[in-house]
């Protein structure tokens, strides 16, 4: 019987657990009539979350790039949770949904960033128990700061059009689900998830990953981690987790490939790193997916008076209303 023995035990060049503290697992998520409940109701919320305009053409992505890199950095700087960062990103990608393929905020790179600082900042009051100012979130590398009430009119906005639905199904919901049926120690289980995370976080930055359902996100990051620990396991595991989930083999084949790529690129441009040195902080997790030498790559436009181009400039102007901010 193949055994998951070890299976998130670290490289030799990290910590080492001891042998004897681990069990030994066999490849099974234990699924009961209840926790089936929780599984369906799942699958039924994803599947109203689909994108209305899944286009991938090159300008918009690196756009969404860009405004995806600028949440991470922010997330990390203030070691917010992953699944702030994730909620932020699926707010902003659900509002401009709603556009023409985000074409607004192409051609009003301000705008993309002011709907950035208020997606980020409902995020954090779904999630985080401290958030800081509107101000504090626009940290250095911001190309533009907007006031406070700018921000809270475009946090009304975004509330609205998405019709105050801020709790949505994200691959990080399969994945905590999975997790507690895997019969793993609780370290052993946090390890996992770290990792997990980790991935889930460098896709997070490609198009690609709004185009495919957080349930297939969430198995794909699953499967890619375990075959870079124990390849003999991993095909096992996608089988069983595509037959509890009823998912497409061929959709996640795809994510997993998508994934792979987006990994290799990244230790391509960067240090090579082992999984098991992956950071297990919230604030060290986003290192790992982009440079925090890159910021915001718009060009100035000429823009309303709210914005202004600076962060210096902005920032002496905002500070008298810092006591009004959220």
């Amino acid at each position: 019987m193949i055994t998951l023995l070890n299976l998130l035990q670290c490289n030799e060049d990290t910590h080492q657990w001891d042998i004897d503290e681990i069990d030994t697992y066999t490849v099974g998520i234990n699924i009961d009539n209840n926790t089936h409940q929780e599984l369906s109701s799942l699958l039924s919320k994803e599947s109203h979350q689909r994108l209305h305009n899944n286009n991938n053409n090159g300008r918009c992505s690196n756009h969404r790039r860009d405004v995806v890199q600028w949440i991470l950095g922010v997330a990390s700087h203030y070691s917010f949770a992953a699944l702030t960062a994730v909620l932020a990103v699926n707010y902003f990608d659900r509002f401009f949904d709603r556009f023409d393929e985000m074409e607004t905020g192409k051609k009003k790179p301000w705008m993309s960033q002011l709907a950035a600082v208020a997606c980020l900042s409902i995020a954090a009051k779904v999630e985080e128990t401290h958030v800081p100012l509107l101000l504090d979130l626009q940290i250095d590398g911001s190309k533009y700061v907007f006031e406070a009430k700018t921000v809270q009119k475009m946090e009304i906005l975004i509330l609205s059009t998405l019709e105050w639905k801020m709790n949505p199904v994200t691959p990080l919901s399969f994945l905590g689900y999975v997790t507690r049926r895997l019969g793993l120690k609780p370290y052993l289980s946090v390890e996992f998830i770290n990792r997990c995370e980790c991935v889930l976080l460098c896709f997070l930055l490609d198009g690609r990953f709004r185009c495919h359902l957080p349930s297939v996100v969430a198995t794909a990051t699953m499967v890619h981690v375990i075959n870079s620990v124990e390849p003999c396991i991993g095909t096992e595991f996608q089988s069983q987790l595509l037959a509890i989930l009823g998912i497409n083999k061929e959709e996640v084949e795809e994510c997993r490939k998508e994934i792979r790529e987006v990994t290799h690129c990244k230790n391509s441009s960067t240090r090579k790193r082992k999984f098991g040195s992956l950071p297990k902080s919230p604030d060290d997790v986003t290192d790992l997916s982009f440079s925090s030498d890159e910021s915001w790559s718009v060009v100035n436009p000429s823009v309303p008076s709210s914005p202004e181009p600076g962060a210096d400039k902005s920032r002496k102007g905002a500070d008298k209303s810092r006591k009004g901010a959220a």
